[in-house]
C-alpha cells in the first residue's frame, strides 16, 4: 500500500525451525525493505523454501505486513544463514 510519501506497510517473512526439542525457533528473516521489488522479495522467499526443502529442515515460513517504519529484525538474512547451512556441512564432511 503505497501513498504519496512512499510505502505505508511491507512484506517480512521469517522461517522458524524446529529444534531438537521440538521448539520452533526464529532462524532468518526475508524484509522487503531490502529488496529492489516485491518479485525480488519472492524470488529470494522461493529460493530458500527450495534449499530448506532439499536439505529437509523441518521448519514454518510466516509472512506478515509490517508498518513500513517497523525495526529491522536482528535475524539473519537468506544469504548469511545459508553460508551458516553450508559452514555446518564443511564441517560435518
Amino acid at each position: 500500500m503505497t501513498d504519496e510519501t512512499g510505502p505505508k506497510f511491507v512484506m517480512i517473512s521469517t522461517y522458524r525451525r524446529k529444534s531438537e526439542d521440538g521448539f520452533m525457533l526464529a532462524a532468518f528473516v526475508i524484509d522487503e525493505r531490502e529488496c529492489e521489488s516485491p518479485a525480488e522479495m519472492k524470488s529470494i522467499r522461493n529460493e530458500a523454501l527450495t534449499e530448506i526443502q532439499r536439505r529437509r529442515i523441518v521448519g514454518e515460513v510466516e509472512t506478515r505486513r509490517a508498518k513500513a517504519g517497523e525495526l529491522p529484525s536482528t535475524l539473519p538474512r537468506w544469504p548469511e544463514y545459508k553460508r551458516q547451512l553450508e559452514a555446518e556441512d564443511q564441517e560435518s564432511s
